[in-house]
């Protein structure tokens, strides 16, 4: 029977701390891959980043040196998808979910983030730099930003390697282009579907908050904590960004019901003052500045 914690009353998370909470780190890893100490283990999910709760899963990742570190024949153990694979545990009534990274499999990202970092800063190439999606930017951004507890210097090497501290200049400037892709469909879309050219102006802005807070170094970019993830960074961010998420927050609640002229016109405004305060950083400024010169703006010259 799953059963309440206290890992979330700000201590410190720690192998120690969780052993002495129940779930013994030197037990689990045993039965999941061969060679243990050949492992790297981070403590990840809501724990890690400070807001879980006392009824909160405690999430790990593995980093399995080779293939055939893993004991896949355990039961429980089940592959995610061709990179992951990921085993579910109780301990002492704490869940525990569990999702090993073994290198082989994950090399291909590396090859990626290697790609895409001349690119940023040539950015003549940015339209050949790969988009990392799905459980491969889960990987990057649990790797950027977990906790490590086990073998700290093998977790330093995973992300020194694959190049993780790359995350947030990738996210704003992907997604700061995907803000314009997504208004020209929404335009596009306003003559035959209103509620069409609605909802995907919604996600043009959504793709503008992703892109604010990859500035501030939130890499999570996922739509389930968005709005929740925007006002927490509010709390903490400088003038420029707080209004510009504030200026986001507000256009989201807007497209619902309201003027879509209006709402399509804002984004177009927040989307070239989002570039302004890019350009501020010497190593988005040269993307932002070569990006700028092959978007037309079209809605400020409209009568």
């Amino acid at each position: 029977m799953k059963r309440t914690h206290q890992l979330s009353n700000g201590q410190p998370l720690t192998a120690e701390t969780l052993r002495a909470h129940g779930v013994d780190l030197e037990r689990i890893l045993p039965e999941l891959v061969s060679d243990p100490a050949s492992c790297g283990v981070l403590l990840t999910g809501s724990l890690a980043a400070g807001n879980g709760t006392p009824s909160s899963d405690v999430d790990l990742m593995v980093l399995v040196p080779h293939r055939t570190s893993l004991v896949t024949a355990r039961e429980g153990m089940r592959f995610k998808n061709s990179r992951f694979s990921e085993a579910l545990q109780y301990c002492d009534g704490i869940e525990v979910n569990i999702e090993l990274a073994e290198r082989g499999r994950v090399a291909e990202i590396m090859t990626w983030m290697t790609a895409i970092a001349p690119a940023l800063y040539k950015p003549s190439e940015l339209k050949f730099v790969p988009i990392i999606d799905g459980p491969e930017l889960r990987f990057l951004h649990r790797l950027r930003t977990g906790v490590p507890l086990l073998n700290p210097s093998l977790v330093a090497s995973w992300r020194d390697e694959f190049l993780v501290e790359l995350l947030p200049t990738y996210l704003t400037v992907r997604h700061f282009m995907e803000v314009h892709e997504y208004l020209e469909d929404a335009i596009s879309h306003r003559p035959t579907s209103e509620e069409s050219s609605r909802h995907v102006a919604r996600i043009a802005v959504e793709e503008a908050l992703v892109s604010i807070l990859a500035t501030l170094g939130v890499t999570s970019a996922s739509r389930k904590w968005l709005l929740i993830e925007s006002r927490k960074a509010m709390t903490t961010a400088g003038e420029v960004d707080r209004a510009l998420l504030a200026e986001g927050l507000s256009i989201l609640a807007d497209c619902a019901a309201g003027p879509l002229g209006d709402c399509l016109t804002r984004i177009e405004a927040l989307h070239q003052r989002m570039a302004a305060r890019m350009s501020a950083e010497p190593e988005l400024a040269r993307a932002v500045e070569f990006l700028q010169g092959s978007i037309t703006y079209v809605l400020e010259h409209q009568a």
